[in-house]
């Protein structure tokens, strides 16, 4: 972009110093006489200009032309750095959203480990979440294996909060508006309704 800048400099300044020069020329020609006053005609006269006018609107053209090709040129670059960032921008969605997952799926195993059954189950429905809002979707069959059999344990009345119930429904719901949801529909709606069917809320909540 600087080189640009000083070329355009460098350009003008060359321009305008043979402007300068061709000026002091006819002026130094004119007055020391060389070739002779003539006298000019209307017809002459207007030829002249016509050309001159010619000129001048050929180096507008011209310069437009060479600006555009320009503006074109940068406005490429622009397109490139624009797709670079949305891919920069979602290949770093996906990396957050592979280390939600996987940090999920640990506390749920964690939470298995404390016998915290409904956080558990909680955690593993996050993990699930993030692996299907990713491109290649990881560890399906083992998180759904494992909120099977978190589902068939006892969980405690005072784990019934609301807001994990929240968390739960919201899970839910962004699982199901995945675009590969239908892939474990089936097994998945058996699993949540199981759920459903051992749902308390606390009444203090």
């Amino acid at each position: 972009m600087e080189n640009t800048k000083n070329k355009k400099w460098n350009l003008a300044h060359f321009c305008s110093y043979l402007s300068l020069v061709i000026s002091i020329t006819i002026l130094i020609l004119w007055c020391c006489n060389v070739g002779g006053f003539s006298v000019v005609s209307l017809d002459s006269f207007v030829g002249v200009i016509v050309a001159l006018l010619a000129i001048i609107v050929t180096l507008a053209v011209g310069w437009q032309i060479y600006n555009s090709i320009e503006i074109k040129s940068q406005i490429e670059k622009l397109s490139t750095l624009k797709e670079k960032l949305e891919l920069l921008e979602h290949t770093a969605k996906q990396q957050t959203g592979k280390s939600q997952h996987l940090i999920s799926y640990i506390l749920g195993n964690d939470a298995c480990k404390e016998k915290n059954y409904l956080d558990a189950f909680r955690y593993f429905l996050s993990a699930l979440n993030y692996s299907m809002q990713l491109e290649s979707p990881l560890n399906v069959e083992p998180l759904l294996k494992a909120l099977e059999q978190t589902n068939t344990l006892s969980f405690e009345e005072d784990d019934f909060k609301s807001e994990k119930i929240k968390d739960i429904c919201t899970y839910d719901n962004e699982i199901r508006s995945s675009s590969c949801y239908e892939l474990i529909r089936c097994k998945y709606e058996i699993i949540y309704n199981a759920l459903c069917s051992k749902v308390k809320y606390d009444k203090n909540d």
